[in-house]
């Protein structure tokens, strides 16, 4: 079912993927155990990633709506994020403005210049393989994770073009991702059963870093190389099966994906808060504090993705991005 040209089903995808982004970011993921921190983490952001290459496209047009859409809200709060950490935390920080990212920007950065290497990558016979092998080459590059979002953009490119290349797929256009598509949907069944075995033991043994993308290789490389080729096949199949067995019903996980963006971006103002008047005061009681940050989950996620709360922070977005462009129009 499709409202006003959305498709429910993809905004289901993002629903899931960003609640999951803030209970994550509301402390609950430090406070459960390793395995339940990964399979967290091995959902949300290829989620995302993956919806967003899903409705993806090539043309003359899109690199000034991404930038409409991702740098100029990316712009905007980082300098409110950068404030409000002074005013309310008291760290004050202009070290790097715009280049070292704060906290959750990173998302959009990344996402834009995912966006921006599409066209190239486009243009080659195995996209996806060359985006895989960019991403392990990626963990030999030694920069910090704040930078531009760059090593967790090279790390997500992958599900990205996934995401891409299975509308493409869908619609008929034959891609250098068609046969792959073609293999899950014969064995989806048998596919899905080894995903989610392998997805056990791979969050159970590996640690948070190898999914996150955000630091370079340390120790045997031979091995973080081929850990890090486990955890992108693993996200690619991951995506793959949300995308067979979700819904296309209309829901509160269709609301949340709809107005996903703005969940997002405000979400981490409601952090900033909780860091300074809420204290760990559940701490001794590991259940309770978790029931307690889930319910919280579900509050800030239900309130920040209604329509007016998306309306007024397009009108700011929009309204600061004409004062931009001001100059160029004249």
């Amino acid at each position: 079912m499709e409202v006003n040209g959305r498709i429910n089903k993809y905004d289901n995808l993002k629903g899931i993927g960003i609640f999951l982004v803030v209970l994550s970011h509301l402390d609950v993921l430090s406070r459960i155990n390793g395995m339940g921190n990964n399979l967290i983490q091995i959902i949300y952001l290829p989620l995302l990633f993956f919806v967003a290459g899903y409705f993806s496209k090539i043309g003359p047009d899109e690199g000034i709506k991404s930038f409409k859409r991702l740098m100029i809200p990316y712009l905007i709060f980082t300098i409110i994020t950068r404030l409000l950490n002074w005013i309310v935390l008291g760290k004050y920080n202009v070290d790097m403005l715009f280049i070292k990212t704060d906290f959750a920007l990173w998302f959009l950065i990344a996402l834009f210049l995912m966006k921006m290497m599409l066209p190239i990558v486009d243009k080659f016979k195995y996209p996806i393989s060359i985006s895989i092998i960019c991403a392990l080459i990626m963990g030999f590059v030694h920069i910090e994770s704040g930078i531009l979002g760059l090593t967790r953009c090279f790390g997500f490119f992958p599900i990205f073009l996934v995401g891409f290349y299975l509308k493409q797929s869908k619609n008929n256009i034959e891609t250098p991702f068609t046969k792959i598509i073609n293999l899950f949907n014969k064995h989806y069944k048998i596919i899905t059963v080894i995903i989610i075995v392998l997805a056990m033991v791979v969050c159970y043994y590996f640690e948070l870093r190898t999914f996150a993308f955000r630091k370079p290789y340390s120790g045997n490389l031979m091995y973080e190389v081929i850990k890090r080729m486990i955890v992108l096949g693993l996200e690619i199949g991951v995506v793959l099966v949300f995308d067979k067995f979700m819904t296309n019903r209309n829901s509160l996980l269709t609301q949340f994906g709809r107005n996903s963006m703005a969940i997002y971006l405000l979400h981490v103002y409601i952090r900033i808060f909780l860091k300074k008047y809420i204290p760990h005061s559940f701490g001794a009681n590991k259940p309770l504090w978790i029931l307690f940050v889930i319910v919280l989950t579900f509050i800030v996620t239900y309130i920040l993705s209604r329509d007016v709360v998306t309306k007024y922070l397009n009108k700011f977005t929009d309204g600061v991005y004409n004062i931009i462009a001001i100059p160029f129009k004249q």
